[in-house]
């Protein structure tokens, strides 16, 4: 799943002000008859019924069922299709499918759109700081208030009297997300800017906040106000390379390969000058860093893969070893699918020329999710693969992809997107909504984010000097 910085922008701008623009007139202000909104949200559940071969793999039907009635007794007056948008999320949140989303379709906006949106604006307070979210604890990582004193690594006790327990859990139930999975969740609040833009969901009013903190054993109560700020700029620093490769040793026996994204540019000419120098350097460890890559294309995860295999693979479990997993296999979408699907569909990853058969280290987060966390699944599986960090944010198991849909609501113009081929993939005995588990974990404190500290890679370095012959 992605997730737009203007797409967040929009949610905060159009929803209260004066909007001197198209697209986000109609998304902002224009009232909808509740028996058109209903209309759309019929669509979505009926558009989903039929194409969305795993859809009650987390949730029962009933469960599910009786979100989207609820849903539908909710709207009993007119309302925006921003309304609409921040109402079905949490329905569509709760399938457990990280590529399902319900979106705003900023591909629509005009230049009056993006014009109105880089005025200056009387912003929520919530804006004000930058959060951390680890556990059920929240805290400050950056201050744009106008109280200096509050310094980063404050913790925040509670907003307006809820507690930031109970906030974060709420704000969770409106990010989408593999099956159980909470770690990909905690990668878009700390990462994404979600838990402001997920608290303004809620909270929409920009009266001030009270806002209790605590910083060194010490409780003080502060009151947020709205400001004037600055609107969205598009003009932006160019984005950093989809890959990046160095060594990490003066003797070059520690060779390190950051892949951001598999969204690669169209010239991208892969990985086989990465891997044609580390066959010339002949380093002794490779470090993998799949940290914040979300995905992408699949050709592109399987290409990296190709280069770290020892024999032939299957990039996906096979239509006989999904029967083996009854709770899938049940399914009927999911029996018909496999049933129908030959085994000559299943590419056999063929190891590339040169496969590097040092040890290998893969770094992984909240944020490996989708094609990413499927070529975190399939290291596992080698002897000389150990995985460091914390748990993907992308199943283990099982995602929905492949060929993503959309379909646009008729009435309130928001689009809901969706994969409709299912992907199986790591051990088939135990489907358990979760992502893939690291050899080794690392957890942070506040402290650690706060100093820039890499402890996953900290760690690994340490094990290399221990474990690996650096000599021979």
């Amino acid at each position: 799943m992605k997730f737009s910085a203007l797409v967040f922008i929009v949610l905060f701008f159009c929803a209260t002000f004066n909007v001197n623009a198209q697209y986000l007139d109609q998304m902002s202000k224009q009232l909808y008859q509740p028996s058109d909104l209903k209309k759309d949200i019929d669509l979505v559940k009926t558009t989903l019924e039929r194409e969305h071969p795993n859809l009650y793999l987390y949730i029962p039907k009933k469960a599910l069922d009786y979100k989207f009635d609820s849903l539908r007794k909710t709207i009993d007056k007119p309302i925006t299709s921003i309304a609409l948008y921040i109402k079905l999320q949490r329905v569509i949140s709760s399938i457990g499918d990280g590529h399902l989303t319900v979106e705003i379709d900023y591909s629509k906006f005009t230049s009056q759109d993006i014009a109105f949106l880089k005025k200056p604006s009387l912003q929520h307070p919530i804006y004000q700081f930058g959060y951390y979210v680890t556990g059920k604890r929240l805290f400050i990582t950056k201050n744009l208030s106008a109280d200096s004193t509050i310094i980063k690594g404050t913790e925040i006790m509670s907003i307006n009297e809820v507690p930031a327990t109970r906030l974060i859990d709420s704000l969770y139930s409106y990010i989408t997300s593999d099956g159980y999975n909470t770690t990909y969740k905690k990668h878009l609040m700390n990462n994404a800017g979600l838990f402001a833009e997920r608290y303004r969901f809620l909270f929409p009013g920009k009266e001030p906040l009270d806002i209790s903190l605590k910083s060194s054993g010490t409780s003080r109560k502060i009151k947020l106000a709205a400001r004037q700020e600055k609107g969205f700029d598009s003009i932006g620093g160019m984005p950093p390379p989809t890959t990046e490769y160095r060594t990490l040793s003066a003797d070059q026996n520690v060779a390190y390969l950051k892949l951001r994204t598999f969204y690669n540019e169209p010239n991208f000419v892969g990985y086989e000058g990465v891997f044609a120098d580390i066959e010339k350097r002949k380093p002794k460890a490779l470090v993998i860093d799949l940290r914040g890559n979300t995905g992408g294309e699949l050709i592109w995860a399987a290409r990296i893969y190709s280069h770290l295999l020892d024999i032939p693979r299957y990039f996906y479990r096979l239509p006989d070893e999904i029967k083996q997993q009854r709770k899938l296999y049940d399914n009927p979408k999911i029996r018909n699918w496999v049933d129908s699907t030959p085994k000559s569909n299943y590419q056999m990853i063929q190891p590339y020329s040169f496969t590097f058969k040092g040890k290998i280290y893969v770094l992984i987060d909240g944020g490996s999710f989708s094609s990413s966390s499927l070529l975190a699944a399939n290291l596992k599986n080698l002897k000389n693969v150990t995985l460091v960090g914390e748990e993907t944010g992308g199943s283990k198991n099982i995602f929905t992809a492949g060929v993503h849909k959309s379909v646009t609501l008729p009435h309130s113009q928001l689009l809901l997107k969706y994969g409709n081929i299912p992907a199986y993939f790591g051990d088939i005995t135990n489907i358990d909504g979760r992502g893939v588990m690291p050899d080794i974990p690392i957890t942070y404190q506040i402290e650690d984010y706060l100093a820039g500290k890499d402890l996953e890679l900290d760690w690994v370095l340490k094990d290399i000097v221990k474990t690996v012959d650096l000599n021979n």
